[in-house]
């Protein structure tokens, strides 16, 4: 009994989208050694005998040595599938081959024992799927030539041709005796195999390591990609039945790079292809893996849900997907960069707040130096109306003394105590209420009147709040005092002073008028008190812009004059 020994045969360029049969017969008239031989496995007789003559077949490597398929159903020597010569060919004898292909090329067919001297002898065909006639019986007309050797054949052998189908399809050579055609007795049939990546293993560099540090040939290396022990944190429902391996692959944070390693035997770099996708999109077209081996290498992949995609070089339309995860360390999630955001959006907030607070700070200070120029400018006009204001009550005191009516001056006296009393204790005061202004405004104006003799009035509008209104203090009696002085001072009981506070909307109006003879074109600014008056009202308004002070004089010579007070916004 002769020992067959069947070397494993693969697939280098696919059929691209064709799915229909079609058979294709190589055209043997090129020259024999035209064809790549390296590129091709052929059955091997261990045992080989020039006088029994057999059937061997060639089929192309193609960059892999088997598919790593020989567990799965239809085993290579395993042909009793639908449709295959097998289920139905009880009596194939024991010198049959049952081959598979993977590539879409063609395969070839020799048979070692036939010669030339004896090639009359025998006859050949070609079928497929056991039903079409390919080739149908006729002589080995074709041989090879003397620098192809095949294993310990003789050289010069006969030679069948090259022949392809399309992928599910088979194609059967069958010989015989051209004087007993009853009995076929060598035959080899090989079946265009579908076949897609399947995976055998899943490691990051770390674990591919140790794996490769811990063992002593590749073999231990495919036992331990499906050690169940290195998956003992899925469940068995998570575990794929037939590769051991987790259906999705959770992998952790920041590998340095993933392996995947399929079962076929790879030696040769594009005969595995893939693509990459991660959340979605594309991040690795299509390409072939990297080295010479069953590995494709992903580096460095960061954080995501991938799909890799992968094929065999030979049969593209034929694609197996694989889910894996690579889960983010605490520095990447969506939590941390949420939160590293509001950081520095804090951070920026906190930099922004301190920025305005110095502004502030600075402009508060710039303010507040401001604000003490514009007292020291307040208590210098308070210093010049105190004085101006004591020598024309001492004045008008010793008019009375002078005119010998001591009882008036005595009155005056006391009068003008209580009104120094009050305009002292007011002067401390940046603004007191407009109720306390009125009975300063009334108290000298009584004593003015002992002195001048004339009449004056005060009305104040019940729309008014003089409790809750307040005022700058000693702002109104400079003016009522240039009235007196430059107004009434010399028409004696004809004069006549008038004193009106009104609102308007939200704006308060004091008016001052006399009956006096006026101002003159050339005195448009009458009185020192009037021109402290103004001097203190235009750094009041440097102080206040939101409630500015507005002093306007209504006079024409012989007609009297009108002091105009517009406190705009003060009633708002």
């Amino acid at each position: 009994m002769k020992k067959l020994f069947l070397v494993r045969c693969f697939l280098l360029v696919c059929c691209g989208p064709a799915a229909v049969a079609q058979i294709n017969w190589k055209d043997t008239s090129q020259p024999f050694t035209d064809i790549e031989w390296n590129n091709y496995s052929t059955t091997y007789l261990g045992e080989g005998s020039d006088r029994i003559p057999l059937i061997v077949t060639a089929i192309p490597y193609n960059g892999m040595y088997d598919h790593g398929d020989g567990d799965a159903p239809n085993t290579p020597m395993d042909m009793s599938f639908s449709g295959s010569a097998f289920r139905f060919r009880s009596q194939l004898s024991n010198r049959t081959m049952q081959l598979y292909t993977y590539d879409s090329g063609v395969v070839y067919f020799l048979t070692p024992g036939i010669f030339r001297e004896s090639a009359a002898h025998y006859e050949f065909r070609v079928l497929q799927d056991d039903t079409l006639i390919i080739k149908p019986w006729g002589p080995v007309t074709q041989f090879t030539d003397s620098s192809f050797a095949l294993n310990e054949f003789r050289r010069n052998m006969g030679f069948l041709g090259g022949y392809s189908t399309t992928w599910g399809h088979y194609l059967a050579a069958e010989l015989r005796l051209q004087f007993d055609t009853s009995e076929v007795f060598a035959r080899s049939v090989v079946y265009w195999r579908p076949t897609k990546p399947v995976l055998q293993g899943l490691f990051t560099t770390r674990e591919l390591t140790q794996q490769l540090l811990s063992v002593s040939n590749d073999y231990r290396v495919d036992e331990a990609a499906t050690n169940p022990a290195r998956w003992k944190q899925y469940s068995p429902a998570d575990l794929d039945s037939l590769t051991g391996l987790p259906r999705h692959w959770i992998v952790a944070p920041n590998p340095d790079a993933l392996a995947f390693q399929v079962s076929a035997r790879v030696y040769r770099k594009g005969a595995l292809e893939y693509r990459l996708l991660r959340n979605g999109k594309l991040v690795t077209d299509w390409t072939g893996n990297k080295a010479n081996n069953s590995y494709i290498w992903i580096d460095s992949p960061g954080p995501g849900d991938y799909v890799l995609e992968m094929r065999y070089r030979q049969q593209r339309h034929n694609v197996t997907t694989y889910p894996f995860t690579v889960e983010p360390a605490w520095y990447q999630t969506w939590a941390f960069w949420i939160i590293l955001g509001v950081l520095k959006l804090a951070f920026v907030g906190f930099l922004i707040v301190l920025v305005k607070l110095w502004r502030q700070r600075k402009k508060t200070a710039a303010e507040q130096a401001k604000k003490e120029r514009f007292e020291q400018g307040l208590k210098s006009v308070y210093a010049q109306l105190n004085p101006h204001f004591t020598f024309n009550a001492l004045s008008s005191i010793q008019g009375l003394i002078n005119n010998n009516d001591i009882r008036g001056a005595n009155r005056y006296l006391a009068d003008f105590a209580s009104l120094v009393r009050h305009s002292l204790a007011d002067s401390e005061q940046p603004s007191i209420p407009l109720q306390r202004e009125l009975q300063t405004l009334e108290t000298y104006l009584t004593l003015e009147k002992l002195r001048f003799n004339f009449t004056y009035e005060i009305h104040c509008a019940d729309e008014v709040p003089v409790a809750e209104t307040a005022i700058p203090s000693l702002l109104l009696q400079p003016l009522a005092e240039n009235a007196v002085k430059h107004g009434v001072g010399t028409l004696q009981e004809k004069g006549l002073i008038r004193i009106a506070i009104t609102r308007q909307g939200g704006d308060m109006v004091v008016r001052i008028s006399d009956n006096g003879p006026g101002f003159g074109a050339t005195q448009k600014q009458p009185g020192y008190g009037l021109k402290l008056t103004r001097d203190r009202i235009r750094l009041l308004n440097d102080m206040s812009a939101t409630t500015p002070i507005v002093l306007n004089i209504i006079s024409t010579p012989g007609n009297g004059a009108t002091i105009e007070l517009l406190f705009k916004n003060w009633l708002a």
